[in-house]
């Protein structure tokens, strides 16, 4: 009878083996584990990235005669080389509305929001000096100029509405292209204009309002995107391509209204190093893209589901429920009770440990011994 008592009391001790895989694009394991220094870092480098390639083919689009299907898919490239890159590290935002979204729906402590913020900024507004810096002086010398200044060159990359979409400027350039190749210049149409002797058409131009649903609703998509393939349940690795040719697909659906932004950081560094227009309409793609990046995390928040660190804690075949915050970890007594296992300790590292108290079963022979006995 005393081996049985000391057997009842032996714990049964196992060690059950927690997935702890992320997908690179997932922020919430980086917070944990970056430093403040690494965030930094990652983040200024993947907005860098991501500016200097999206912005310079836009920059260079019409020397080199390519469309807009080339820059979108430029911006969408760089996207996935700055995920795949530094993902792992800061989440690979490289974008306010992301960070804002990701805020919201509980991926990023709020904390690092104006970090993330003035990081990105710092990143787009250095990608797009650089640029500057590249273009040639004699695009705007000479008689034959097309451009009056550098900062009308770099306009081309600048988001805006009204006369300033691109649907606006490609109109008016096809009309001014007969007269271009009989050898006008610019200046000599604008006074033919001025003068009445060329009357202009009515270009096709997105107003303020077209714009603004057009951006609250892609940024929408872009985030709600972001947080459904970053989400702990998806165990694919195919974030960074699936983010990257969303934020292909979403520009080139909005480049006809505003040449496309989603992304504050970016529109800000374009319209710094443009034609003063640019400064007096940029406020529409901080807006907007805040906008929709909040409806996608109230959104996903409702209909997906809190999130956690940790989901299930498997012992042998029965899935034991439990939840992940911070430092505290909670097991469903209920669950543990159902499958007669009884957690006597959770360590939260790579490995759980779970200890399983079974009543010792009656030997056998024993009981014969016993009964005989009687």
């Amino acid at each position: 009878m005393s081996q049985d008592a000391s057997a009842q009391q032996t714990p049964i001790t196992e060690t059950v083996v927690i997935d702890h895989e992320r997908d690179a694009h997932s922020s919430r394991p980086a917070l944990f584990t970056s430093s403040p220094f690494a965030l930094i870092g990652a983040e200024l480098l993947g907005t860098f990235l991501l500016v200097f390639v999206g912005v310079g083919m836009a920059l260079y689009a019409s020397l080199q005669g390519i469309g807009s299907l080339e820059v979108a898919l430029g911006f969408g490239v760089a996207l996935i080389a700055g995920i795949a890159a530094v993902g792992h590290i800061s989440g690979g935002h490289f974008n306010p509305a992301v960070t804002f979204g990701a805020a919201l729906a509980g991926r990023t402590p709020w904390k690092l929001v104006p970090v993330y913020w003035i990081t990105q900024i710092v990143g787009a507004v250095a990608a797009a000096a650089a640029l500057f810096a590249t273009i040639p002086k004699s695009l705007t010398t000479g008689d034959t100029a097309a451009y009056s200044s550098l900062k009308n060159f770099f306009s081309a990359t600048a988001n805006g509405f009204g006369d300033h979409s691109p649907a606006f400027a490609s109109a008016q350039k096809a009309f001014f292209a007969p007269y271009l190749a009989q050898g006008a210049t610019q200046a000599q149409i604008n006074d033919a204009i001025n003068s009445g002797q060329l009357v202009l058409p009515t270009f096709t131009k997105f107003d303020l309002t077209a714009v603004a649903i057009m951006e609250v609703i892609a940024t929408a998509l872009f985030v709600g995107v972001i947080l459904a393939v970053t989400d702990k349940r998806v165990k694919a690795k195919s974030a960074p391509i699936v983010i990257g040719l969303t934020f292909f697909i979403l520009l080139m659906l909005a480049t006809p209204f505003d040449g496309g932004s989603l992304n504050p950081a970016r529109s800000l560094a374009a319209a710094l190093f443009s034609d003063g227009w640019a400064l007096s309409q940029v406020w529409i793609f901080w807006v907007a893209p805040l906008v929709g990046a909040a409806i996608a995390a109230l959104f996903y928040r409702g209909f997906a589901g809190e999130e956690t660190v940790v989901d299930y804690v498997y012992y042998g075949d029965v899935a034991v429920e439990g939840g992940l915050e911070l430092d505290e970890i909670a097991v469903e007594e209920d669950a543990a009770a159902a499958s007669d296992v009884v957690v006597e300790e959770v360590v939260v590292e790579e490995i759980v440990v779970v200890e399983e108290v079974k009543a010792a079963e009656p030997d056998a022979e024993s009981d014969n011994g016993e009964s005989d006995k009687k």
